[in-house]
Order: structure tokens, then sequence, then C-alpha cells
């Protein structure tokens, strides 16, 4: 329906329907002139247009440009569509498991989420779709991107990426699945008195779930604390508020709405004592972290409730609202924009792009606040961190030769570690508390030997990925950490295949190197940043779990 419109407006030079529209028009106010010039143009589609065209389908297309045309965010929804949207903001939904959004153009995924087919297959954040099935991406409004991503379980799609760095998109067909949303993606000890958790997506219960995940690692000796916020997409705002609660004193601001109606206008407040109070609580954010897990780190922040570490975050910071229309129709609008305790706008300007995330240090921001202790904080769009910590995206020829076939290594992986487990029932027969702190604990669950190692060579080189003794070599430390992690997670669960990994996440280690170094009695987050400048990278791996 939207090629109609691109050959309308030399069909009304050619019918001099402008002169037409403006003798109807004159002497009329400007609303009433409007009112009716879209009225005239809308007859004479009817009349005169070269194909016959029914009027309701003329009007839908008029209001779903007009709200197309506001932001990315805005959406005339149908009835399929309204209820798609209720399905993901209640943790249930049938697909393949990403966030997207709109970014330059581009359909771009913000995070895949854990323990689904796109986050078990490969797809990473940052990647951008350029085409499901045998349909280019380019001018795809992002309704239409989910509805097409979106399906029956155990029905495929393939999807098309562009990857930073890579020469030739990627293709992954993933089979749909019913997609059931935890929002506790992971929570161990990480030692005798540092705890670990991962607030994986925001949905209805992430209050609740992570009440439960901080009580079960106090009793395992839980004093200090650190929170894992990346790639996390976010959820609802109230959500968001019923998290922040959690560290936070009673009348202390979370977040503020700011619109042009005054019911958009809102403050939202800490009501409860702080259930966690009791020692240093660092915050790990990314670029991938957006929304709701923007409000909560920036109130953190703005409190000096956490210390936040990372790079940047995504900047999505409007607030939508779902307004019922009649006919089963609903107009999600953007009604208002979140603003942290300090004052700072946590959305990005549309107008500069991505130009906000090559923020690598605080101080390359322009705008400044306080926090509560005197701090200066930085705004610009999203959340900008306390300490900057930029992974390092260089990697071996052997890793990037595995990365241009992520998809297949992936799938060889999982497949590898189920022959596994059928072959060593004995590994996952005796239950392994996952949670509780342990010295070596990869190890607690198997001892990579030559013979395992060879196994999963040969399954790489049947699969079609040719390496060299040499970069073979490179990799050693790079395939035993999949190698580990597939198998956890086969024999066990996935959170003990995230606590495994953990032992592999240099961002992650670095957390605990700064809050093991921090006295448990004073201001803990003045003692982490007095006089620490952390290095501009880490060492990571190039492909993420």
């Amino acid at each position: 329906m939207r090629n109609h419109f691109k050959i309308l407006v030399p069909l009304f030079l050619l019918l001099g329907v402008s002169t037409l529209i403006s003798q109807h028009s004159a002497g009329r106010s400007d609303g009433t002139r409007n009112s009716l010039l879209f009225n005239d143009v809308l007859k004479i589609i009817s009349d005169y247009y070269v194909e016959p065209i029914p009027p309701e389908d003329l009007v839908m297309e008029a209001v779903q440009g007009l709200v197309e045309s506001l932001d990315i965010h805005s959406a005339l929804l149908d009835q399929r569509h309204h209820r798609r949207l209720m399905e993901q903001t209640r943790g249930q939904f049938g697909g393949i498991g990403i966030e997207i959004s709109i970014r330059d153009d581009s359909l771009t995924v913000l995070a895949p989420i854990p323990g689904t087919p796109a986050q078990r297959i490969g797809l990473q954040s940052g990647d951008r779709i350029v085409r499901i099935e045998d349909e280019p991406t380019k001018g795809m409004s992002l309704e239409v991107a989910v509805s097409k991503l979106k399906g029956e379980p155990g029905t495929l799609v393939n999807v098309w990426i562009h990857r930073l760095g890579e020469d030739q998109d990627i293709r992954y067909p993933i089979v749909r699945a019913i997609i059931k949303i935890e929002s506790i993606q992971a929570k161990f000890m990480l030692g005798p008195e540092v705890g670990y958790v991962r607030l994986g997506v925001f949905s209805d219960k992430s209050g609740e779930e992570l009440l439960d995940a901080i009580n079960s690692l106090k009793a395992h000796g839980m004093k200090r604390l650190i929170f894992d916020l990346r790639d996390n997409p976010g959820g609802l705002l109230r959500r968001a508020v019923d998290v922040a609660d959690i560290f936070l004193d009673p009348g202390q601001v979370i977040v503020s709405t700011r619109g042009r109606e005054r019911s958009s206008n809102q403050v939202f407040e800490a009501k409860k004592p702080p259930f966690w109070s009791e020692g240093p609580v660092i915050c790990l954010i990314s670029r991938g972290s957006a929304s709701a897990s923007e409000i909560v780190s920036g109130a953190l922040q703005d409190h000096d409730k956490a210390v936040i570490v990372g790079i940047t975050s995504y900047g999505k910071g409007s607030v939508q609202t779902l307004i019922d229309l009649s006919d089963n129709y609903a107009l999600k609008l953007t009604t208002a924009k979140y603003y942290t305790p300090s004052g700072r706008c946590i959305h990005s300007d549309d107008n500069g792009g991505d130009g906000h995330h090559t923020i690598l240090a605080a101080e390359d921001t322009l705008q400044t606040f306080t926090t509560d202790a005197g701090r200066i904080v930085h705004g610009g769009g999203g959340i900008t961190p306390d300490l900057i910590l930029r992974p390092d995206t260089v990697v071996t020829s052997a890793e990037r030769k595995i990365s241009k076939q992520a998809g297949n290594f992936r799938n060889m992986m999982f497949r590898f570690a189920v022959e596994f487990k059928n072959e060593n029932p004995a590994v996952g027969a005796d239950s392994i508390d996952s949670v509780e702190y342990t010295e070596n604990f990869k190890e607690k669950i198997v001892e990579l030997d030559s013979g395992i190692i060879a196994k999963a060579r040969k399954m790489l080189l049947d699969g079609g990925i040719e390496l060299t003794e040499k970069e073979y070599e490179e990799i050693d430390s790079f395939l035993r950490q999949w190698i580990y992690y597939y198998i956890a997670d086969a024999c066990y669960d996935r959170n003990t295949a995230n606590h495994v990994w953990a032992d592999y996440d240099n961002q992650l280690q670095k957390a605990i190197e700064l809050i093991e170094q921090t006295p448990l009695a004073g201001n803990f987050v003045e003692t982490i940043l007095a006089g620490r400048t952390l290095p501009d990278t880490l060492d990571l791996v190039g492909m993420t779990r």
C-alpha cells in the first residue's frame, strides 16, 4: 500500500489538484483548511487514481504514516499487535528471542534474550538484521519486522545479519519457540563474600525474583553484590521502580517522567526500607542496557548506592502510553521522557544518531549533574558509567575465522555437549550447587583432558571449520571456555553454565577485583572511585554468550 503514495504527488500535479485544493481552502482557519485538505485529497484519490483503492485502506495508511512520522517507538496497533505487546510485557511470547530497535535506519539487535533460540545460535547486541527470509529490512517498520520474526513454535525463519568487522553477511536459520522470560538469568557466589546477580530483562515479577536471588545469596554469606544489567533491554516502568526500591531509602526519587500533559509529569519514589543496604554494590552496564535498566542504574548512581561500571548505555528514555481506540485498535504513543533523580534525561538525541556511544570517558560528555554526595555525573544520552571498561574487539585470526561461521560453531558446540552428556551420564547425575562459592568451579563439573579437546576439534573439522595446528594453539583457551559452557548447560542448567563463564568474563573479573578491595565499613563508592584509573580496554573474547 505504501507504494501507492509514492506516485500521488506527480498525479496531483498532472491533474492540477493543488490549485483545486487551494480554492476550497481559501478563507478558512489552518485547522479547518488542513481537515478539508485531507478530505479533498482522499476523495480525489478515491475517484481518479488509476486503480481503485478502498477509502478505508487509504485512511488506515494515512493514520499509520502520521504515527510513524513521530518517532520509532510510536505505533498504531491492531488487535494482533496489541495482544503480542501484552504478551511481551507479561513475560511470555512466541518467537526467536531478541529485543530489536531501529537505529540509523537499520533493524538492530539490542540484545538476545538468554536461553532463547536467538541467543543459542549466536545473535549479538549490535547485529543489524539486513534480511528476513527473502525480504530486505531496509525501510521496514519495527512492527512489520517483529511480526515476521515471530510465529508458531517449531517453524523456521532465516535471518541474515551484518556484523561490524565482518566482510560478508551471516545467515542464521532459527527455529521459533515459546519464549518464557525469567528476569534473573544468573545468581551465584564469586567469592566467600561476593555475590553476583544478572537481571536479564524486566517483567512482571522482576522485583520478587531479585528479592529471592538476594535472599539466596545472603544465605550463602554474601556481603558484597555485583549487579549485572549488561545487555538488559528494559521493560515496564513499574518493574524498574520495584527493582530500584530494593536498594533505595524511602522517599528517594527513582525516576521522573516529563511530558506536555500534566498527567505525564510524574515522580516515582522508593516506598520501602532498603532490602539491600549491607555492603558495596557494583552495577555493570553495556551498550545493550536500555530503558528500565537505565532507570535503575541511573537511580543507583545518583543516590550513590552503587558504582556503575562498563560503557555508556543505549539511551532509550522515552515513555510510551497505550491508548485504546475503536475497532480493537490501540495507539502506542510517546508521551514523556525519563529523567534520573539528578535531572539527567536518559533519552539520546536522535539527531545525534549513535554518536553518544562513542563516549569512552565520562569527561567527554558536555552536561554535568551532581549526585547526593556531590559527585559529578554526566548526561548526554544514556547512563555514563563512573568507571569506563571498554571491551577490546581485537581477536585472533582463528577466532575471526570462527566468527564468520558463528551459528555453525555454536550449533556444533551444542551438539558436542549433548553427545558428551549421553556418553558421560555420570557428569550430570550428581546434583551441583551452582549458587555457592567453590574454588575451581568448572573443574568440579568436568576436567577437560586431551581426549575431550581432540573430539571437539574433530567435530569442528567435520563441520567445515578448518584450522591449522598453530591456529588451534592460539584459540586453546577460547575453545575450552565454549566447551565448558555448553557442557555445563547441557549436563546441569543455565545458571551453572553462567557460573562457569564467569571465569572468562574479564569485565566481571575486574569488578570482583574492585569490590573485594573495598572495606565493608564507610563510603564504598568514594573508596572505589578515589584515585582510580581503569584501563581503557580489557582483553575480551570476540564472541559473547
